[in-house]
């Protein structure tokens, strides 16, 4: 993602709009293609890491998710009706109609407004037909190693996600406080961050003005969000916006250029 703002200078702000390049995460495939490439070109960008999955090989239970509808057999599954799952919920992803990105894109968006341990129930319901093993999981994000290396070139910043990335809507205010600290003390423990300067970015985008408060007194320096807009300097440095930017918006300069503009 991008946070756009307006350079700073002695004497006033530059005329010319300036911007952080963002990614977050985590995953393992930033080592792999983005960083070869911002090293190249000598550009440098900040990666916001769910501390509690670095080095692991967790997924998110939005990957489980997508595995578990994958994995479905094949037919109809309502005429299955033995075979149905007894959540609700479970029964209403899996009878859901559309492709496979349209239903997984509803499922999640249903899941969403559950805490995590609803969500992993609703989750092990459905993979009544698919167990899933942790130790078979593919490593989807980075190591520490590659943590580290990335940071020694110079050009990689690394931020708090979270230590499990939960959206923080969801918890109660002593959750909240569990999952920024630990993340920040885990960042620090690894020596990838400065006490002096550790940035902070809301899983999902979702914060209330309390949330931005407690990411402050955490001893985190800015927290960024995911709403689209442009920052000026009189933002609130706690809930700065950003600009998303995915392959379909990135296809062409005009729909960059589009997007950047906050047109689409």
């Amino acid at each position: 993602m991008l946070a756009p703002g307006l350079q700073g200078k002695p004497g006033g702000l530059s005329p010319k709009p300036t911007c952080t390049l963002t990614f977050d995460d985590g995953w393992r495939d930033f080592y792999e293609y983005a960083f070869p490439l911002l090293k190249q070109k000598r550009i440098p960008a900040t990666v916001f890491l769910p501390t509690g999955f670095i080095g692991t090989n967790q997924w998110f239970w939005t990957d489980v998710l997508a595995h578990l509808l994958l994995e479905q057999p094949d037919g109809d599954i309502r005429e299955r009706k033995d075979e149905m799952p007894k959540d609700p919920v479970a029964r209403r992803i899996l009878t859901s109609e559309g492709h496979f990105e349209q239903r997984l894109e509803k499922s999640i968006e249903l899941l969403k407004g559950y805490k995590l341990n609803v969500v992993e129930s609703i989750l092990g319901d459905l993979g009544y037909k698919c167990k899933m093993n942790p130790a078979d999981r593919d490593r989807l994000f980075l190591s520490w190693d590659e943590l580290q290396e990335m940071a020694e070139s110079g050009l990689i910043s690394f931020g708090s996600h979270t230590d499990n990335h939960h959206i923080l809507t969801t918890l109660a205010e002593s959750e909240i406080v569990k999952e920024l600290q630990e993340s920040r003390d885990k960042l620090l423990a690894q020596g990838i961050v400065k006490a002096d300067f550790i940035p902070f970015c809301c899983p999902n985008g979702n914060y209330t003005e309390r949330i931005a408060d407690m990411v402050k007194k955490a001893g985190y320096s800015v927290a960024v969000t995911t709403r689209r807009l442009w920052n000026r300097r009189e933002c609130d440095p706690y809930t700065l916006k950003r600009i998303g930017i995915h392959q379909d918006m990135a296809s062409t300069e005009s729909l960059f250029a589009c997007r950047v503009a906050n047109i689409f």
